[in-house]
């Protein structure tokens, strides 16, 4: 038997998932029910969850560099703090 699932989502990220979803031939329940078959298939989330460098502008520059790896791009030179120009 079925169970409902309620999730409260941003307007606008609906309509557009709706489009996505159309385009590839189907609708959000259909779409949720593969999110959570794969989910359980894998024991985990079927992505890699990631932080990406505009969200980490919170985050203080020494705790950044932790997670170096010898390549990365400032994208904009605003999101540095004037030490962390110096150190890159």
């Amino acid at each position: 038997m079925p169970s409902i699932v309620n999730v409260r989502v941003d307007e606008n990220i609906k309509r557009d998932v709706e489009i996505l979803f159309d385009k590839l031939g189907m609708n959000i329940n259909t779409a949720v029910n593969i999110f959570f078959k794969q989910a359980l298939m894998e024991n985990a989330l079927p992505f890699q969850p990631k932080i990406t460098f505009k969200q980490r502008k919170h985050i203080p520059l020494k705790e950044r560099l932790k997670d170096f790896n010898g390549s990365f791009e400032i994208e904009d030179w605003d999101d540095c703090e004037p030490v962390g120009r110096e150190m890159i």
